[in-house]
């Protein structure tokens, strides 16, 4: 899988919004492995003027779980035994909050080659 076609992935996606891949974090979780953690810039989730309702947001959160983090964590010098996948309508240094943005997140167990979402 190459990030260089981030661009054509955005129109595939299921709401057709454009993202912009920010950052991949890996991190030890203690007691259930390694977690990838995919993070996008997504305008168009933004309470103001934005045109992605949450509905359309937690579907592409599938998508992109299943198009661009299963591809990753599957990597063996790569591997994740749960991702996050993030959207936000504005950069958000992991970690922290801003009232003012907006975010979505999928948390998923990969399981047989597939995301099952978990709760958290």
């Amino acid at each position: 899988m190459s990030w260089g076609g981030m661009a054509a992935a955005q129109n595939a996606l299921p709401s057709g919004q454009p993202l912009v891949l920010w950052e991949v974090v890996w991190e030890r979780v203690e007691g259930a492995g390694t977690q990838a953690v995919f993070r996008f810039i997504a305008p168009q989730i933004a309470r103001d003027g934005g045109t992605v309702d949450a509905d359309a947001a937690f579907t592409d959160l599938d998508w992109l779980c299943t198009t661009h983090a299963i591809p990753v964590a599957r990597l063996p010098a790569a591997r994740a035994d749960t991702v996050v996948v993030t959207l936000m309508d504005r950069p958000v240094a992991r970690g922290t909050t801003d009232a003012a943005a907006t975010q979505y997140f999928g948390v998923y167990t990969i399981e047989n080659g597939e995301c099952s979402p978990s709760d958290f």
